[in-house]
């Protein structure tokens, strides 16, 4: 009897301890993204643009993320009106669709940033929203809305399984 106990423990322990490490793997797994293009995003109710770069990384177990890059604002007459850099603050959620492969994912990733404008002061508190429609539920829309501009015209957004 007891080499029997001895004998389960022996096979059932190790792969025990394999799935937990699965587990434990999976739950620290972070993401990187990229706006290609750049990436122009529109506002409906006034027809001014806004022109996003940028990439980042985020940890949704972790509720982490590092993320900047640069915008300009066109005036619905195509004149610049604002042009800067902007700046993760604070991760909100991550909602993953899965892909293809690793360097290919899609998801609706939530994040607080600042906006850094040239020569005026910062603006904080920003929700921005990325969302990669790979793999994505019927309905789900390629893009980026901040701040009242909701409407891809051009770019898209790329996430990565970062590790």
């Amino acid at each position: 009897m007891r080499r029997l106990v001895l004998c389960l423990c022996l096979v059932v322990f190790p792969f025990a301890v394999a799935a937990t490490t699965a587990s434990a793997a999976g739950s620290a797994t972070s993401f990187s993204f990229n706006l290609e293009g750049p990436v122009s995003v529109e506002n409906p109710s006034t027809g001014e643009t806004l022109r996003l770069t940028g990439a980042g990384t985020f940890n949704p177990s972790a509720g982490t993320v590092t993320a900047s890059g640069s915008f300009t604002h066109f005036r619905s007459d195509g004149s610049v009106f604002l042009r800067g850099t902007w700046a993760a603050t604070g991760f909100t959620s991550f909602t993953g669709f899965g892909g293809p492969n690793d360097g290919l994912q899609g998801g609706v990733l939530a994040i607080t940033v600042t906006l850094f404008p040239d020569g005026g002061a910062p603006v904080s508190g920003v929700p921005m929203t990325i969302t990669c429609m790979i793999f994505g539920p019927p309905g789900t829309e390629e893009g980026i809305t901040l701040a009242g501009f909701t409407e891809l015209t051009s770019g898209t957004t790329v996430m990565h399984v970062a590790s």
